[in-house]
């Protein structure tokens, strides 16, 4: 695509910190960039506890291997999200519950999350779609009664706020992504975040092979062993090495796909108030990080059109998930096509537009011109 859906940012630093580890000679995690690394985003977010891991996947697995489930056990999570959310369900051998969508925001419904809850909810997984908050007010209250865990899951989230409260640091746990596409990258890795200290001491022993490492490196055993179940989730030192360069410059990193996402709003306005496409709005207590620009077309025709149009011209637009509960492991659960009917609506109305720091201003008036080329015919 002459432009992509997305590219990662590589700062200068980056090379600098790669020669520092290659240079010290330890490869492997929990070295001087992960720790460092782990204290910058501790600070910057307000957080007390901070677990890189080698993904957001294992930042997730971790967070409902704490949950302690038994047989029967469920979780609600929205159906419109990737596969690592409902993994990460199966994995801690508990039953995902897949909800419907709020089409204003492609979040959660809290409606049908309060419809969905009984007494073998364990948790509520919010995915914060595209930077924007899920309503954790509603959630909050929702949960709040029953002590059902919240577990955010902010992949595309970091830096964003709700009520000026960073996501992922709301509920009880919290999860991050680093992968290529995001914000704030290194390749592939994730962070496991927690105000909790008994869960972040939990935490750290599933993170380290179900050991009590952590705990002899700060002197409170004489040796580590085996203690609980556990797996190899910690983020190798070169990785954590581009990480730490990324977050020192993550607040500039989102600014410059906050004017993007601005520009876009402003030269496609028009075309919504012709009723040919719809933009995304969220409320005011939401202060977004601009993860990723998507448009709501008038159905699945109108959309694959867009779609390919822009491809043709080069652009790399693209739909998003494909709903897990209609997927072929959803079914395999005792789910069925039609169950969730706004989630399955939407997520074939749903385009995205290439957003990304080195998006140029050429480029930016290049895609919006394809597009209102493509409005005239509509």
């Amino acid at each position: 695509m002459r432009i992509p859906l997305s590219k990662p940012h590589i700062p200068k630093q980056v090379f600098e910190n790669i020669n520092q580890v290659l240079n010290s000679g330890k490869l492997s995690g929990d070295g001087f960039f992960c720790h460092s690394t782990e204290d910058k985003l501790k600070k910057l977010l307000n957080v007390k506890h901070v677990l890189l891991t080698s993904s957001c996947t294992h930042a997730l697995e971790i967070a409902m291997l704490l949950l302690d489930a038994k047989e029967n056990d469920e979780v609600i999570l929205p159906s419109f999200t990737f596969t690592s959310t409902a993994n990460a369900v199966l994995v801690a051998g508990l039953k995902p519950v897949f909800c419907e969508i709020d089409p204003n925001t492609m979040n959660m419904d809290m409606n049908d999350v309060a419809k969905k809850i009984t007494n073998r909810t364990k948790a509520v997984i919010p995915v914060h779609y595209a930077g924007i908050s899920c309503d954790m007010e509603k959630l909050i209250k929702l949960c709040a009664p029953q002590n059902i865990k919240i577990v955010e899951d902010a992949a595309h989230g970091i830096g964003a706020k709700w009520k000026e409260k960073y996501l992922g640091t709301i509920g009880h746990m919290g999860t991050l992504s680093f992968h290529d596409t995001k914000n704030v990258i290194c390749g592939e890795g994730g962070a496991f975040i927690t105000n909790d200290d008994i869960l972040a001491d939990k935490a750290q022993i599933i993170r380290e092979k179900g050991t009590n490492r952590a705990q002899f490196l700060r002197g409170q055993v004489d040796k580590y062993t085996w203690v609980a179940k556990g797996s190899s989730y910690i983020l190798a030192e070169p990785l954590a090495a581009i990480l730490s360069a990324e977050v020192d410059i993550m607040n500039e990193l989102n600014e410059k796909r906050g004017k993007i996402h601005h520009y876009y709003i402003e030269q496609l306005k028009h075309l919504e108030e012709k009723n040919i496409l719809k933009l995304p709005h969220f409320s005011k207590d939401c202060d977004s990080n601009y993860h990723l620009f998507h448009i709501i077309l008038k159905n699945e025709l109108s959309r694959n059109s867009l779609m390919g149009y822009l491809r043709e011209k080069g652009i790399g637009a693209t739909f998003h998930y494909i709903p897990l509960h209609s997927a072929p492991a959803g079914e395999k659960l005792g789910y069925k096509r039609n169950q969730l009917p706004i989630t399955e609506e939407y997520s074939t109305r749903l385009l995205r537009l290439p957003l990304y720091p080195d998006l140029t201003e050429q480029e930016c008036v290049s895609i919006v011109t394809e597009i209102q080329n493509w409005s005239q015919n509509q």
